[in-house]
């Protein structure tokens, strides 16, 4: 559970090649009026490895002090959350519900996958916490944004992850990087002001 002074918000799906730049860069020049404790959610073990080291290095590098958990447990992402994140993709979707058993038809669309696991996963939010969505699913609440933005090339998304190994091994540093996202929408969010 989180300091009852501080807000938590939940990132599921924190896996995201494609939606997490921007939460990063967003969440590393954020500072609120109460700390912020960030859970991180994916069922991939090695893309929320690579994103919560990343994280970690980017608060470090701007001095927040964000409290960062990560976790394949969905459950424990969500337990009391404030707020939450949805950056859910194909493969997390994928390895949830092989996790969880489920037998995916064979032929199901990304689109299809994607819903199934957003609509497990989002059974567990509390109804009290708002949702921000940075994927193309039905909102299933009322308290729900959705946010578009820019989607980035085939080309961005492939290289992203090398250029992640460059900013944790000190051979770039990632000032532009956390300047581009500096205004993006989740900052308002998180501040109320949406």
């Amino acid at each position: 559970m989180p300091d009852r002074q501080g807000v938590a918000i939940a990132v599921m799906g924190a896996g995201s090649v494609r939606c997490m730049p921007p939460i990063i860069g967003a969440l590393s020049s954020f500072f609120g009026e109460r700390p912020l404790e960030v859970r991180f959610w994916d069922a991939d073990e090695e893309r929320l490895d690579l994103f919560d080291r990343f994280a970690r290095h980017c608060f470090l590098f701007n001095k927040c002090s964000h409290r960062l958990i990560s976790t394949t447990d969905p459950d424990e992402a969500v337990d009391g959350a404030d707020r939450v994140v949805l950056t859910v993709g194909e493969n997390c979707a994928r390895k949830y519900l092989s996790n969880q058993g489920s037998l995916m038809g064979h032929g199901e669309t990304e689109e299809v996958l994607i819903r199934r696991t957003v609509s497990q996963v989002t059974e567990r939010i509390d109804v009290e916490a708002a949702v921000f969505s940075m994927i193309d699913v039905e909102p299933t609440r009322p308290d729900w944004m959705a946010v578009d933005w820019p989607e980035p090339t085939e080309l961005q998304r492939r290289a992203f992850p090398h250029q992640i190994l460059r900013f944790l091994s000190g051979s770039d540093y990632p000032h532009a990087f956390l300047k581009e996202y500096q205004d993006f929408p989740l900052k308002r969010w998180l501040s109320g002001s949406s």
